[in-house]
């Protein structure tokens, strides 16, 4: 297998050693790497500083889709159906070309549920030539915002059931997986820097379960993706939220094309603060990998702090970070887990207003900029994990 990493009896292996995935979620990776806007000097930098965090995969987006908006990047990939913006594709070659020369592994993620890439709403718009209903966000003063949450999850869970949204995003799937790196003259699906292919960041059924992610869908795609390329993994990048349940969680990942699975926790997200509450069970009986691929938390925002302010202390978080990982670290060890990819690093990037924004931060343009983001001056978080790396990688 070109990819290197395969999985077996519910762990990952790299020529025949256990693969432990010390992680990070990096989605800024693409738009750095461009050469005309964006900022590969710092690209270098944010890579060689997490290499010295001893981190060995990067999950980082490969889709970006739509004309410019407040709440997504100011330049995307794709912003018309089937036209890509070469200098962001040159982007991502850059950035597997120099994390090739880190031994870092990426997880490739081509969609997004959510609005802060484009995502499966965009091409539901494209389609229909309807207006994305934009849920609140930031700014949080948006004129445009006239929609709820539960109305964009209704609008982007659409796109499950119409083959021509399907057939036009196979269609980007086919062209990012056959993509020749500029830098290193191979293909995507010949390049062993890649871990994985991700269906989408947070796929879901919408909130009454009335436009669920089918079996024939899952099927479909997975069965698409392993036909362009036999050496990579596939895994759906589903978040296992709580309001969904167990029961869904599992029939999404009982596929036999899909390789792994993966959860999230937002404890603020969602209201819940128990960092001792992750799953003790591999799957149930399918005996696949899983991966804690999201979890984070705000800086201090007590005593009239500023909890997006980069100078404000990070505690709590630390201590989180502190708890979470001990329990990751024991589920893993005990091979119930494969590790994890925290959110999010922001390296060298910090938050500004109006027209000096820096889009290129671990928090999306959605979200207010400072909300989760570590930095690279973070210095007790960064030798946490630099610490916590070294401990996890001896499980290998």
């Amino acid at each position: 297998m070109v990819g290197g990493i395969v999985q077996d009896d519910g762990n990952f292996y790299e020529n025949d050693k256990r693969y432990i995935v010390w992680g990070a979620n990096y989605w800024e990776a693409m738009n750095l790497g461009a050469q005309k806007t964006g900022n590969r000097n710092r690209l270098v930098r944010d890579l060689d500083k997490m290499k010295s965090m001893n981190i060995n995969n990067l999950r980082i987006i490969a889709a970006s889709e739509g004309p410019a908006d407040s709440q997504k990047p100011v330049n995307v990939l794709m912003p018309e159906p089937g036209i890509y913006n070469d200098d962001m594709f040159k982007g991502l070659d850059y950035t597997l070309y120099q994390m090739k020369k880190r031994g870092m592994k990426a997880v490739m993620v081509l969609n997004n549920f959510w609005q802060w890439s484009g995502g499966f709403a965009q091409y539901v718009s494209w389609v229909k030539n309807t207006t994305i209903p934009i849920p609140p966000g930031y700014p949080e003063n948006d004129s445009r915002v006239k929609n709820t949450w539960n109305d964009f999850v209704n609008y982007a869970a659409q796109f499950y059931t119409c083959d021509e949204y399907i057939d036009m995003w196979k269609k980007h799937i086919k062209t990012v997986i056959n993509r020749k790196n500029v830098y290193t003259g191979k293909r995507y699906k010949d390049d062993d820097t890649i871990f994985s292919w991700e269906f989408a960041n947070e796929p879901r059924q919408n909130n009454d379960g009335s436009l669920p992610m089918t079996d024939e869908f899952i099927e479909d795609i997975s069965g698409y993706i392993k036909s362009l390329d036999k050496n990579h993994m596939v895994t759906l990048g589903s978040e296992a939220h709580p309001s969904i349940g167990k029961d869904v969680f599992l029939r999404e990942n009982n596929h036999k094309n899909l390789d792994y699975s993966t959860t999230h926790i937002w404890v603020q997200n969602w209201n819940q603060y128990d960092p001792k509450n992750v799953t003790n069970s591999r799957m149930g009986s399918q005996n696949k990998p899983i991966i804690f691929e999201e979890y984070g938390m705000a800086r201090d925002g007590w005593d009239g702090q500023d909890e997006y302010d980069p100078s404000t202390p990070a505690t709590n978080r630390l201590k989180y970070f502190k708890a979470i990982l001990n329990e990751v670290y024991k589920l893993t060890d005990k091979q119930i887990f494969q590790g994890q990819n925290f959110w999010a690093y922001s390296g060298e990037g910090r938050p500004a207003s109006g027209d000096n924004r820096d889009l290129y931060l671990g928090d999306p343009a959605h979200e207010h900029p400072g909300w989760y983001g570590i930095y690279d001056k973070d210095t007790d978080m960064i030798n946490f994990l630099k610490k916590m790396g070294k401990k996890f990688l001896k499980l290998n």
